[in-house]
């Protein structure tokens, strides 16, 4: 009986022989990270994968605290033209509002109704929360799950023509890949609904649906035809996203982490990542900058507020137009 690999599994084994057989990451024909340019920030990166799975050197972390969390819209996959948690729930937001036209009021809704991006946008992770709220309502749990993945699926990126199933960064799935082939264990903290983004994190990141960190609908237990069921309550329990971040991923793991991956563009993940670099020990923060409007997007917070705290507190910059030789592997 053969066994049939994921490409994100084949990508490990491939780092980890690499890792195996030279004891450091290596560069050339068995680079682990072959979408990545030649720079100071894939040095970096590779030589603290060095570092701290070298056994008896100076920085070396035991396996058990080799802890790895990623924001996902803008880190992980595109944020625009909207959050991939939104994709799966678009129908149900314009039937909400042509049954109560007063939801159209809500910022977020009547940007994502005009198809308004910078709008949206500039409505931040509250306006998502808002636009998930309004299409969960009085709806069960199961009922949303199972338009998750069919609707991804199906659904192309307008940039990249690809299923939105099918838009992780390349070079993040390389360095998951990495990461995993070196005893960490990935996870997720994002500002998105849980209900949406354990979804899908197998199928798109290999990482299981129990290391999903996220926002929390309001949901109660009920029944239905004889079923016990959990139905949305039209409310945002909890916002994962700025301060909240860190409070979340301790509450999940319970330990300052060793790699932290966020973007600019949203302010929302400075807070988690301050938190890893005040750990005692190495640590590695990488902010995604989206400086790459030919092949992806540009875009900033206006007064640079992202960048501006990688300066001061040493996080590590990754430019998308420098950095990555490819966005969306095809």
């Amino acid at each position: 009986m053969k066994m049939l690999l994921s490409s994100r599994q084949i990508l490990a084994a491939a780092a980890l022989a690499v890792l195996v057989f030279v004891g450091y990451p290596a560069y050339g024909q068995d680079d682990p990270l072959p979408s990545w340019n030649d720079t100071p920030t894939k040095k970096a990166i590779l030589n603290f994968v060095g570092s701290v799975t070298k056994e008896g050197g100076p920085d070396f972390v035991a396996m058990q605290e080799r802890v790895a969390v990623f924001d996902m819209d803008g880190t992980l996959v595109p944020q625009k033209p909207v959050p991939i948690a939104l994709v799966p729930v678009m129908a149900e937001i314009r039937d909400a509002v042509a049954r109560k036209p007063f939801l159209g009021d809500k910022p977020a809704v009547a940007a994502l109704l005009k198809r308004d991006e910078d709008a949206l946008h500039a409505a931040g992770q509250q306006g998502v929360l808002d636009l998930i709220a309004v299409a969960t309502d009085g709806k069960t749990t199961d009922e949303i799950a199972q338009n998750v993945q069919p609707l991804l699926e199906k659904e192309n990126h307008p940039k990249f023509d690809v299923p939105y199933a099918k838009t992780v960064y390349q070079g993040m799935r390389e360095l998951l890949a990495l990461l995993e082939a070196n005893g960490f264990s990935n996870w997720i903290s994002s500002g998105s609904p849980v209900l949406v983004t354990r979804e899908l994190s197998m199928e798109m990141f290999d990482i299981p649906p129990e290391r999903l960190i996220g926002s929390n609908a309001g949901t109660k237990f009920d029944e239905r035809d004889g079923r016990s069921v959990l139905v949305f309550d039209g409310t945002i329990n909890a916002i994962n996203d700025g301060a909240g971040k860190p409070v979340g991923i301790n509450l999940a793991i319970g330990k300052r982490l060793l790699v932290i991956g966020g973007n600019e563009g949203g302010r929302g993940d400075v807070a988690m990542m301050r938190w890893s670099k005040d750990r005692n020990g190495p640590s590695l923060q990488l902010l995604i900058n989206h400086d790459d409007a030919a092949r992806e997007y540009a875009y900033a917070e206006s007064d640079g507020y992202s960048l501006d705290a990688a300066r001061k507190y040493g996080f590590q910059v990754v430019s998308m137009k420098d950095d990555w030789k490819t966005i969306i592997g095809k």
